[in-house]
This record gives C-alpha cells, structure tokens and sequence, in this order.
C-alpha cells in the first residue's frame, strides 16, 4: 500500500505541486521515491512553498541527486490536503539510499524530514471523509475511550494508542476505517496514529 501510495506521485501533474499565483513561474527539479527518480514542477513565487524551505535547505540544496525542496515532494506525496492541513506530516528519508521512503505524522528538521524518524509510515485509508467527520466530531466531544486525541490549529485530529485501542474505540465509525485497522499487521502495532484531516484518515503505523 505505501509503495502504491509512492508510486502515484510518479503520475501526478505538475500542477498538483504548481502554487495558485496568477502568473506562476514553474521551476524543475528532482527528487527520488522509493528509490525512483521521479521529475516535479513548483512556482518560485509559492509564498507558501518559500514559508515551508528553510534557509539551510535553500543555500545548501538537498541531498544526493535531489532537487526539489522536501515541503515539494511532501505536496506531491498528500494531493488534495491544504498546506495546513499537511503541516502535521513530515517526510522520511532513508539516507543511505539517498531516497524518500513515505511520510509520517511528527515535527520536521530544516528540511522537512521528520525530526525524529520512526519506522512508522502514513497511508491513506480509501472512501474516508465519512469517516474523517465522525472521528472529529467524536474526539470534539470526548467520545473516543481508551486513546489519546488531539486537535490542532490546522483543524486535524491526531489519535494515539495501541493498534487495539485504536480499532476499539473507531470500530463503529465506518467500514472503511473499520477495515484498514483491522489488518492484523495494524492490530498488533504497539503505537497506532490515526490522523483525520480534510475529509481524508491517514493511518500511520509500522
């Protein structure tokens, strides 16, 4: 599932990372998913994307023979999020292969790496906004036993728990989520994020 997730960024448009300037100026550059080289496009002009690239990633560039600034490839990896709303995910790097392995829920690093890596990976649980609405409203109101919830500024619910407590207190709040927390290798994780965020539910887990 994660490879498949890294996969469809190969197939995205340029104008899935492009910003929404009036006359935007495309910039080319490179960066590497799951070991393969995959080409991006971003307008130079993207106050957002200038907000995201540290100083220290924009003198000194990135790593091995990628280009892209890594807030670039995080947008190309989470389509259809606000940059709000994705401000809760961080990218994670395997240096030795000099390559993007996923991403994950947690703070970043200068270059929007995830600051302190874990081997825990995000993946988008399909046909979810239903369920994405009944999380919020049911972590609002303190509905969800047995897990810690939490709601940020960019309107995301994060929940934290074992990959048991997780499934105990979501499994009546939709078939899809039901489904992709029941998958025996989710169930036996000892830490188990589940991240509600525009009408999308990531599950983050190793």
């Amino acid at each position: 599932m994660r490879q498949a997730i890294l996969i469809l960024a190969l197939l995205l448009p340029a104008a899935s990372v492009l910003g929404t300037a009036a006359e935007a100026k495309p910039e080319a550059c490179l960066t590497s998913l799951e070991g393969f080289p995959t080409p991006l496009q971003y307008d130079t002009d993207d106050a957002e994307m200038r907000q995201n690239r540290s100083y220290r990633e924009r003198f000194l560039g990135g790593y091995g023979d990628i280009t892209c600034p890594g807030y670039v490839t995080l947008r190309a990896m989470t389509p259809g999020l606000t940059d709000s709303e994705r401000s809760v995910f961080c990218l994670q790097y395997d240096a030795k292969a000099e390559t993007y392995t996923g991403f994950s829920q947690g703070k970043r690093n200068a270059y929007v790496h995830c600051a302190q890596p874990t081997r825990a990976f995000c993946e988008k649980v399909n046909d979810s906004r239903d369920s994405a609405l009944a999380i919020a409203g049911n972590a609002g109101r303190g509905a969800l036993s047995g897990v810690n919830a939490v709601q940020n500024g960019a309107g995301a619910v994060v929940m934290s728990g074992t990959g048991a407590s997780i499934g105990s207190a979501l499994s009546s709040l939709g078939a899809s989520t039901a489904a992709a927390l029941s998958a025996p290798a989710v169930l036996a994780a000892a830490a188990v994020t589940v991240v509600a965020v525009g009408g999308t539910v990531y599950v983050c887990s190793e």
